[in-house]
């Protein structure tokens, strides 16, 4: 019959740095001391959460199809009816609609919901004013097209 072992304590992991790969035992820690896991937890969540915050600052931000969609129909200086709506048909691929022929409200049975426009073209010359994948935004300036004053009208 051998001995009883004491329990080992239970080891919490902390953060030695920004990188989540970089955890140490709380015990080997600057802290010392033990941490409980929902601090722990916490602890792990805000510096994802400020690493996060950090990558995105350097994604320009992109103006949403439905301020470009309203900036085409209510701007004098951008005629409606030359420009077109690229959207994403789940069977078909990517589709072409005017403007003045995009319907809003859920109620209609050919509505199409904005997450899926893709694309605003000028017809007059095929040339794309709002491309979302490659952040382009020529209506507001936003994305990598920005300039400064970007959520102003022009």
């Amino acid at each position: 019959h051998f001995p009883a072992c004491p329990k080992p304590k239970p080891q919490y992991w902390t953060l030695s740095s920004e990188s989540e790969s970089d955890l140490i035992p709380v015990s080997l820690s600057k802290r010392g001391g033990s941490m409980s896991k929902a601090k722990a937890k916490r602890t792990r969540k805000e510096n994802h959460r400020t690493a996060s915050s950090a990558q995105q600052s350097a994604i320009p931000s992109l103006r949403p199809a439905q301020d470009i969609m309203n900036r085409i129909r209510h701007d004098e200086s951008l005629q409606m009816s030359d420009h077109v709506v690229g959207y994403e048909d789940r069977h078909v691929g990517i589709m072409w609609k005017g403007v003045e022929e995009w319907l809003d409200t859920i109620e209609e049975e050919d509505f199409i919901p904005m997450h899926r426009i893709k694309y605003f073209k000028r017809r007059s010359d095929d040339h794309i004013v709002w491309d979302r994948e490659k952040r382009i935004d020529e209506i507001f300036g936003s994305g990598v097209t920005g300039r400064a004053g970007s959520n102003d009208p022009p």
